[in-house]
C-alpha cells in the first residue's frame, strides 16, 4: 500500500511509541508502588544501623503519583487518540491532507508535553539513584543495587513490603522514560517541519494565484 504522506506516517508510529513507553513506565512505577503498600520509594532514605540492618524513609506520595499520572493521561490517552487520528488522516489517501491540518496547536502541545517528560524523566533517574546510593552505602554487604532486591525489607517491621523486583521495575520505568521523552522531542521536531513546509506551500499557491491573474489582465483586449 502506498503512503500518501510519509511524515504523517511517521508521527503516527511516534505516537504509538509514546504509549507504550507511557504504559510501560506507568505500569512499572504502578508496581513498585504497590509492591510496598502505597508507599513511594524514590528518593527513600536508608539509613545503615550495621551491615545487616537499616531504616528507612519513603518520600512523598507525588514523586511517583505523578509519573503515573502523566503517563496514564497524556502519553496513553493522548497519544492514542493522536495515533488514530492520524491513522485516519493516512487512510484518505489524499496526498495533500497534511497540509489540510492543524499543525501549530499539536506543536505547542507536544513541546509541553516533551517539557513535562523531561522532568518525570529526570524526577524517575534522579530519584532511583537517590534510592540505590542509599543502599549501597552499606558497610562492605552490598555493592550493587540490584542486590538490594535480595533485601528483608520487612525485619523487624510489621510490615508485608515485596522488594524483589525493585530494580528492575525503574530500569525499565527510566529507560521507558527517556525514550518517550526523545519521541516528543522529534514528534515536536516534525511538527515544526511541517508548519514551515504548509507556510511554504502557501505562499507558492499565493503568488501563483496572483501571476495568474496579472496574466488575465494582460491578455484582456482594451474595449475602447
Amino acid at each position: 500500500m502506498k503512503i500518501p504522506d510519509v511524515q504523517l506516517f511517521i508521527q503516527a508510529l511516534l505516537y504509538l511509541t509514546i504509549v507504550f513507553t507511557g504504559f510501560t513506565t506507568a505500569i512499572s512505577v504502578g508496581l513498585t508502588t504497590m509492591n510496598f503498600d502505597g508507599n513511594c520509594i524514590l528518593y527513600s532514605e536508608v539509613n545503615w544501623k550495621n551491615a545487616t540492618f537499616s531504616t528507612f524513609g519513603f518520600s512523598d506520595k507525588v514523586n511517583c503519583n505523578f509519573p503515573v499520572y502523566f503517563n496514564v493521561f497524556a502519553c496513553i490517552f493522548f497519544s492514542l487518540g493522536m495515533f488514530c487520528y492520524f491513522t485516519y488522516a493516512i487512510c484518505q489517501k489524499d496526498p495533500n491532507i497534511g497540509s489540510q491540518m492543524w499543525v501549530m496547536p499539536f506543536v505547542l502541545i507536544s513541546a509541553a508535553m516533551g517539557i513535562v517528560s523531561f522532568i518525570v524523566s529526570c524526577i524517575i533517574s534522579v530519584g532511583f539513584k537517590t534510592l540505590c546510593d542509599g543502599i549501597t552505602s552499606s558497610p562492605g554487604r552490598l555493592t550493587s543495587c540490584s542486590q538490594g532486591q535480595k533485601m528483608n525489607w520487612n525485619a523487624q517491621r510489621n510490615t508485608d513490603y515485596n522488594g524483589s523486583h525493585y530494580y528492575a521495575y525503574f530500569t525499565v520505568a527510566q529507560t521507558a522514560s527517556w525514550i518517550g521523552f526523545l519521541a516528543w522531542v522529534v514528534q515536536c521536531a516534525l511538527g515544526i517541519v511541517r508548519f514551515v513546509r504548509n507556510r511554504r506551500l502557501r505562499s507558492q499557491a499565493f503568488d501563483s494565484s496572483i501571476n495568474a491573474d496579472t496574466a488575465k489582465i494582460g491578455n484582456v483586449e482594451p474595449t475602447a
